[in-house]
């Protein structure tokens, strides 16, 4: 594609015009993308992971990541793609906007709030962790996203899907599935009905 579809906030979207994308791709999510990607990207450049292409067929990928996050009613937790993978059809200040921030970016801006007023939390499932400073990096992010959607501390919680175990939405009770907890954070206020979870690492 030789020019953007459509261009907000120094965020350009690539991708093909799909049904509903501007019920996902609002101004202020486009907003809280750019911020994102202007605060870590140096960071995320510095995790010096190999960068991964995108696979062919950008505007059925384009179409799926819509499809995604307009599902209803939202997961309780989603798989970002690793922070060293560029997603070439979403662009800020001219570069690819990392695809782990892409994939977290608009799921919490778009979830976050309703999911923790039903009394659930947004959970992150990290798979290909390679570092403890690619875990910190995560941790940062989900700091810097409460304080910029004005979220309570911890809100945001990362999981690691239990090895054997297939992938699982939460109960219906709203509780996660066969995971441990990541990341370990202490909050300032109690948090959202959760099950007990085994502490795998990460300093407070």
């Amino acid at each position: 594609m030789t020019r953007p579809e459509c261009s907000i906030n120094g965020v350009s979207l690539m991708g093909p015009a799909v049904p509903r994308q501007n019920e996902l791709f609002t101004a202020d999510a486009l907003a809280f993308l750019a911020e994102l990607h202007r605060e870590f990207g140096p960071r995320i450049e510095e995790l010096n992971a190999a960068v991964t292409r995108q696979p062919a067929n950008p505007a059925d990928r384009w179409r799926a990541l819509v499809e995604k996050n307009l599902a209803e009613p939202p997961s309780t937790f989603v798989c970002p793609r690793r922070l060293a993978v560029e997603e070439h059809m979403i662009l800020c200040d001219g570069t690819a906007v990392s695809a782990g921030i892409v994939d977290f970016g608009l799921h919490i801006h778009r979830n976050a709030r309703r999911l923790l007023s039903e009394g659930r939390a947004p959970f992150m499932s990290l798979l290909g962790m390679e570092s403890e400073e690619e875990l910190q990096l995560w941790k940062d992010i989900f700091v810097r996203s409460e304080q910029l959607l004005d979220l309570p501390d911890c809100s945001i919680r990362a999981i690691h899907m239990q090895a054997g175990e297939p992938v699982m939405d939460d109960d219906e009770d709203g509780q996660a599935s066969s995971a441990a907890v990541l990341m370990s954070r202490t909050p300032s206020a109690p948090e959202p009905a959760a099950p007990p979870l085994a502490h795998v690492g990460a300093a407070a």
